[in-house]
């Protein structure tokens, strides 16, 4: 793999920039309609929904305390999810076995159960998809598949291998184009899958990568994780290591799947067939209250801190301070402002556990939580096993704020970086054992706040900072570090155990590292030395709409096309840059690879 070393980092007096032409032309042809988040499209209904939500969400901040509200609303924090404040809860790594209808596919023939299975899955990813705000995760979809065919006795043979094949093949169609969510959304889903050593396990694991790597550029969805763990699917005598080859070659054409790793130091202590990543990055696993589990459990909620702000705060008030002292000061801050978002998230908790579980349809009738609803006392029986999570981003710019210079680029500006998160972590941690809740934190990903923050910050501050129009998600180092992979997972790394409620770090290529698999497997081999996780590998994708040429190009060189369909990764999901929010459209202009192919 050629690596680019750090030769000449970026200098931050000289950020303004021009963005290129496509994303003028893109500009110009979306004027006027502007989503939160870049799996959106306009609809009638879409449109009905999301002026519901905008009054929704003002009427919320009206009644909601002023304490949370007016930080909101100046930019001091995000509340995600605002218009289900008290109303439902985030996301779900579903338990499909537990409240799997055994009784009803009874009566079905081999082939329509084989069918029923795949359509049950859809049913619940429809249905909660208007039950809860986020997204939707499948903890062990390999594994998954092998216990229902074993418990209803499906023999398995060619021909219902086979018809296996093409429902996960409709599955994973369905998935990338369904838009019924709110009218205008992809679902959020999740399948974690690569442990499963049996037949079906591994002909299910098999059958989602090939066709996802096999299929046209516009199938992004949903998101495969695979999970890595040696003495199943890592080393070369490993029962699984030919899926573990399979997902490497998969990645290099299609950026997916992405790797969670349980040989890192992170991971090790759990159990990986209990654990599975939930959206882009949600990780819910230690708990107070039993066993530690992603299965059945949820985030109940999130917010997120705008770490710029206060650094910007203290530049304004106190900037001949040495850098000791402005840290000391940063974490005075950020504890003032994590104390009011730990006094918020058990606000909507309490909300949240005082309604009904009548309102709450698809977790009675399906049963895929932790805790039965039909057989719980009470909702707070049921949600306390969820975590509330409280995020940050923009740590690469807060500590360029109050030091003037990157910390990634010095072991002692790295050190003062991590100790600033190592704070929160210590801050969260001692509001799980006070309150008694699984609080966690979160290194937040950032599509909509990216843009939002450093909007809201230019109107009061200026500084160079804020020329770039968007915040680094989380911990990361800049897009444009010049950091070359494997100085990049190590960097990273650290972080990754202070952010226990889920983080991902990602490398970026130059271009698709097309029969490249060693790149990959380099990576993440560093990646469990450096502590990693969860990573992804991005590059930009291209695709032609006209021929369907596939590349990295602004007009096609094949045919001239201009019609072209781009592919990026947004915030753990792929996109179309063309939706993308404009922090993200900003960030990726300014992406730089961390590796030339």
């Amino acid at each position: 793999m050629n690596e680019t070393k750090v030769t000449n980092p970026v200098n931050i007096k000289s950020r303004t920039r021009v963005a290129p032409k496509r994303m003028q032309q893109t500009a110009q042809k979306r004027k006027g309609i502007q989503f939160d988040n870049a799996a959106q499209r306009k609809t009638y209904v879409g449109y009905v929904y999301e002026a519901g939500t905008n009054i929704i969400k003002s009427k919320i901040l009206d009644e909601i305390d002023d304490r949370f509200s007016i930080p909101h609303r100046e930019g001091d924090f995000h509340i995600h999810d605002l218009e289900a404040y008290g109303q439902t809860y985030n996301c779900l790594q579903v338990d499909i076995l537990q409240g799997f209808p055994y009784k009803r596919f009874e009566e079905y023939s081999t082939s329509r159960k084989i069918i029923e299975i795949i359509n049950h899955y859809k049913d619940i990813i429809a249905k909660l998809g208007n039950e809860q705000s986020g997204g939707i995760g499948f903890p062990n979809f390999d594994d998954e598949m092998c216990v229902l065919f074993n418990r209803m006795d499906i023999t398995v043979n060619d021909e219902n291998l086979d018809l296996l094949r093409c429902s996960i093949e409709s599955f994973v169609d369905w998935s990338n184009r369904a838009r019924e969510r709110c009218g205008q959304t992809t679902y959020y889903v999740t399948l974690n899958l690569g442990l499963s050593t049996t037949i079906v396990g591994r002909f299910t694991t098999k059958s989602v990568i090939e066709y996802y790597m096999n299929s046209p550029a516009e199938i992004i969805k949903p998101n495969i994780v695979f999970k890595v763990k040696k003495g199943i699917n890592h080393l070369p005598n490993d029962p699984n290591y030919d899926l573990f080859c399979l997902a490497n070659e998969s990645t290099c054409k299609k950026m997916i799947p992405t790797y969670l790793l349980f040989d890192s130091k992170v991971n090790s202590e759990f159990d990986p067939r209990m654990v599975g990543i939930m959206g882009c990055r949600t990780k819910v696993v230690s708990s107070l209250f039993g066993e530690d589990r992603s299965i059945g459990r949820i985030n109940v909620d999130c917010a997120t801190l705008n770490l710029p702000r206060i650094a910007l705060k203290i530049s304004r008030s106190s900037n001949d301070l040495p850098i000791d002292q402005k840290i000391m000061l940063f974490k005075q801050l950020c504890k003032k402002q994590s104390d009011v978002l730990c006094d918020l998230l058990i606000d909507r908790y309490h909300r949240l556990i005082t309604m009904d579980k009548g309102d709450f349809p698809v977790n009675c009738k399906y049963n895929i939580q932790l805790t039965d609803f039909n057989n719980a006392s009470s909702l707070e029986e049921i949600f306390r096993h969820g975590t509330l999570s409280i995020g940050f981003i923009g740590l690469s710019e807060a500590f360029e704020i109050l030091s003037g210079e990157k910390f990634y680029l010095s072991k002692e500006n790295h050190l003062l970086a991590l100790d600033i998160v190592g704070y929160m972590r210590n801050l969260l941690d001692e509001y799980r054992q006070t309150h008694q809740l699984n609080f966690t934190l979160l290194a937040s990903a950032g599509e909509y706040i990216s843009g939002r923050f450093p909007d809201i910050d230019r109107l009061e501050f200026d500084h160079p900072i804020l020329e770039e129009e968007y915040y680094t998600n989380s911990f990361h180092v800049d897009v444009n570090s010049g950091l070359n992979p494997l100085e990049k997972v190590r960097i990273e790394g650290p972080f990754h155990e202070l952010s226990n409620g889920g983080c991902i770090t990602y490398v970026e290529f130059q271009s698709a590292p097309l029969n490249n698999i060693e790149a990959i497997a380099e990576v993440l081999e560093e990646s469990v030395r450096s502590g990693i996780n969860y990573i992804g590998f991005n590059f930009p994708l291209d695709s032609c709409r006209t021929c369907k040429e596939v590349g990295t190009f602004d007009d096609c060189p094949k045919c001239g096309g201009s019609d072209i369909f781009r592919i990026r990764r947004v915030s753990g999901y792929l996109e179309e840059l063309e939706y993308f929010t404009p922090g993200k459209k900003a960030e990726e202009f300014h992406r730089t690879p961390n590796a030339r192919t």
